[in-house]
């Protein structure tokens, strides 16, 4: 059964249970209440024909000059029994109908039955007992006819069971257009999803205008299906990207290895031949091993051991190796750290970090200085990297934690730079889950910040 279907089935069904609750409670209490209002006019007729019953020899007779105080209806009786139950007077259809035996055990306050007539009408009888001093001398019955009542209750019943079906019946037909109508937007959405396609990403589902569940439904379909878009290109330029970086070292490393072997040459030649090919098998076992750290940061398998770091032991056990690389350009590298700022995080993944920025800042710098800083403010670690480098032009800053990407790629294959620094850089601070950010101006220098969790350890 199609959803349309369900939605239908399921109002119909509710409806159909409140109809019939509501029938019921309707119908109970319509009867409920004639019945009450002719047992109410039975008691008062009662009461009328008691006021000319007179005790002749113990048993009960209607005074022969005392006219019936009210007139029976059509089938309607009144009449006086002993204490055995025989008729000993009445008026009316009295003689037809027989007496019951519970008639005989009427309590007080009165007795009410139901019976019929030899021909077949609904009768509804009332019996009171009749009291000399407190002996029970007869009973006095009277009856009229319930035809009426029960020929308002079948007509009302039978409303009922024209009414509930033919308003099932609307309402289905109702509910099932108005599902239609409702859902016709993921019909639309069901066949734009069916035309999306992996190779295909640029299609997008229709959005209805109703601002309701269908159209939050579109969008956040959408909105995945741009991060898939997105996924999907960075996937292949990622893959674009390795396939270039990789052969260029393999191709070199092929045409060093076919050179070598095209003819016969000096134990000098070999050796730099061979120089060769172990720099640019080094430069490919630096981009293979990015590659796969980038790899595990990004799909959370990068493990992280969380434990007290002290931030500033950490910068300067960091910078000491960096000294003489930086001194080799002329650059100064200056730490401005605390003592004894301590917190809870990965030391591997943030020498990792700081790391590739210091890299990057001595490599680009030709001249000036390089500072990292360190410090704490409203629970949160701000780390910076600042150069005096020629600065990073303002169109390549969106892009330039993007794998690859470089924003002179003649320069960095010459200092064996692969374009994946940054990229893993920006992996590691949002796995330890921080932010980086970079500004800069053209021939003003560069400064990188990282924003880290201050957690204290425990």
């Amino acid at each position: 059964m199609t959803l349309r279907g369900r939605l239908a089935l399921v109002n119909v069904s509710i409806l159909l249970i409140a109809l019939l609750l509501l029938a019921a409670i309707v119908f109970n209490q319509l009867s409920r209440d004639l019945y009450e209002q002719l047992d109410q006019e039975l008691a008062l007729l009662s009461a009328n024909e008691l006021s000319r019953v007179e005790i002749v020899s113990n048993t009960p007779l209607f005074t022969a000059n005392a006219p019936a105080t009210q007139q029976l209806k059509p089938e309607g009786f009144a009449r006086l029994l002993d204490t055995r139950g025989r008729v000993t007077d009445g008026a009316g259809h009295f003689r037809t109908i027989p007496v019951l035996p519970q008639s005989l055990q009427t309590p007080p306050q009165g007795l009410i039955t139901n019976q019929t007539s030899p021909n077949g009408l609904p009768l509804r009888v009332y019996t009171r007992p009749i009291l000399a001093g407190n002996r029970v001398v007869g009973y006095l019955q009277v009856a009229v006819a319930r035809e009426e009542i029960q020929e308002t209750l079948d007509t009302i019943r039978r409303g009922l069971l024209i009414g509930v079906p033919l308003t099932l019946l609307i309402t289905g037909a109702i509910s099932l257009l108005a599902a239609r109508q409702a859902l016709q937007p993921l019909t639309q959405m069901t066949h734009s999803a069916a035309a999306i396609t992996a190779d295909d990403l640029s299609e997008r589902l229709p959005v209805p205008k109703a601002k309701d569940e269908v159209q939050e439904l579109a969008l956040a379909f959408n909105a995945t299906l741009d991060r898939l878009a997105a996924a999907f290109l960075r996937q292949r330029r990622f893959t674009a990207d390795a396939s270039h970086e990789l052969r260029t070292p393999v191709t070199a490393i092929l045409g060093q290895a076919e050179y070598a072997l095209n003819r016969a040459r000096s134990p000098e030649a070999y050796q730099s031949i061979l120089s060769r090919i172990q720099h640019e098998a080094e430069r490919m076992q630096r981009l293979i091993g990015r590659m796969l750290a980038l790899a595990r940061v990004e799909t959370g398998r990068h493990p992280l051991s969380i434990a007290p770091t002290d931030i500033g032991d950490l910068i300067r056990t960091l910078v000491n190796p960096l000294q003489p690389q930086a001194a080799a350009k002329g650059l100064a590298l200056n730490v401005d750290a605390p003592t004894g700022l301590v917190i809870a995080t990965d030391a591997d993944s943030l020498t990792q970090i700081l790391l590739n920025l210091l890299e990057n800042a001595i490599h680009y710098t030709e001249q000036g200085h390089v500072t990292i800083t360190a410090a704490e403010s409203a629970g949160q670690l701000c780390l910076t990297v600042s150069d005096t480098g020629p600065g990073i032009p303002a169109e390549h800053l969106p892009d330039l934690f993007q794998p690859f990407y470089r924003v002179d790629p003649s320069r960095s294959h010459s200092h064996g730079h692969v374009g994946l620094g940054l990229a893993l850089t920006h992996e590691l601070v949002q796995l330890l889950g921080g932010q980086i950010s970079v500004t800069s101006q053209p021939q003003q220098g560069a400064t990188f910040s990282v924003t880290l969790p201050a957690k204290r350890p425990q």
